[in-house]
């Protein structure tokens, strides 16, 4: 299947991805309140939509190569059982920046089979709870790493734009999901990625400028 790049408007941002539609995020959050700063700050061209000097056909490729670079650190981050329910999709978002996002199972049940039918034991249950409470935290960590790692694939978005990565979290109804967030968005303007890289400064720094939120 060739990739081709999709280009949708919503609510007067244009979307720029690859094979995939992204709901756009300017009502939810964090996401909307850098949307409409950005909406005074970054003029558009008129024919594409995307800021003055953002060169589309370099950011596709790059998109495309951090979307890659995301899929295998992090397959390659976590112990099995680790479930990626889908390849990592990337959005650029011109009032905001790029967004990159995927569903996870960070720790998959026992799976249940006409071989074995057996019922979830609380244990089961309450072991596999405690796991995802320990990978979440692991994740957040991991995909800061990343970000500092890779600052120079995004070079095509302007620097006072952001780089995010949202991770939608999937629970089994059966789970103990109490307490547990759905979603984890971790978010950093491409200034400070570029700052922090050049600078050398430690990976511990860089963690506190990266804004983490949970729903």
């Amino acid at each position: 299947m060739k990739s081709r790049l999709v280009v949708i408007a919503i609510a007067g941002v244009t979307l720029v991805g690859l094979n995939t539609v992204f709901q756009s995020p300017v009502s939810d959050g964090v996401l909307s309140k850098s949307a409409t700063v950005l909406a005074a700050t970054s003029p558009l061209l008129p024919a594409t939509g995307l800021p003055a000097g953002v060169d589309p056909v370099l950011l596709k490729r790059q998109i495309q190569a951090f979307q890659g670079i995301l899929n295998q650190n992090l397959q390659q981050s976590f112990e099995q059982p680790f479930g990626l329910m889908q390849d990592i999709k990337g959005i650029y978002l011109s009032r905001y920046g790029v967004a990159f996002h995927m569903e996870v199972n960070l720790v998959p049940l026992r799976v249940q089979s006409m071989f074995d039918y057996r019922p979830y034991t609380e244990e089961e249950l309450q072991r596999t709870r405690s796991a995802k409470v320990a990978r979440i935290q692991q994740l957040k960590l991991r995909v800061s790493e990343i970000l500092l790692a890779n600052a120079q694939e995004l070079s095509a978005v302007p620097l006072e734009q952001q780089v995010a990565v949202v991770v939608h979290l999937f629970n089994m109804p059966s789970e103990r999901i109490d307490g547990l967030p759905s979603q984890v968005v971790i978010e950093i303007s491409r200034k400070a990625i570029v700052e922090a890289k050049s600078t050398a400064g430690s990976v511990e720094d860089f963690r506190k400028q990266v804004a983490i939120s949970e729903l």
